[in-house]
């Protein structure tokens, strides 16, 4: 090996010595689900006793939702359980798709058609959840 030539294999990467670690950079997906994940973690139990266990499920319906959304604060909370869920779900199905699949261009049009698919159906149902008639 000449001096201008740079290893390569197992010897040019030499484990780290004790307590000098490689910082282990995230990905803006990883930083997303953790956003997420503690955002979830507050909304979806106030949503379920909110609507499971403070109202009889037997009577369950439309009437719970349109008596629920006469204030902005519920629309608001509802449209925000909606979003970081639809955002949650698509990072994470986008990881565990794109990380099986090989191909860069295959993984490319994959995210395109999931981020599409889960931005029409987020922004309709936010949209119905913000424009819904409570009258």
């Amino acid at each position: 090996m000449t001096a201008t030539e740079v290893p390569s294999g197992p010897a040019a990467d030499p484990a780290p010595a004790a307590g000098h670690e490689v910082p282990e950079t995230k990905s803006w997906g990883w930083h997303l689900m953790q956003v997420t994940s503690w955002l979830l973690l507050v909304l979806v139990p106030v949503h379920v006793f909110s609507t499971w266990v403070f109202h009889d499920p037997g009577h369950f319906g439309v009437a719970l939702y349109v008596d629920r959304w006469h204030q902005v604060t519920w629309r608001l909370f509802d449209g925000a359980l909606v979003v970081l869920a639809f955002l949650h779900g698509g990072v994470g199905l986008n990881g565990m798709c794109t990380r099986r699949i090989h191909r860069a261009g295959v993984r490319t049009a994959l995210s395109v058609v999931i981020g599409v698919v889960l931005g029409v159906v987020g922004v309709l149902a936010v949209s119905t959840i913000l424009s819904f008639n409570v009258s």
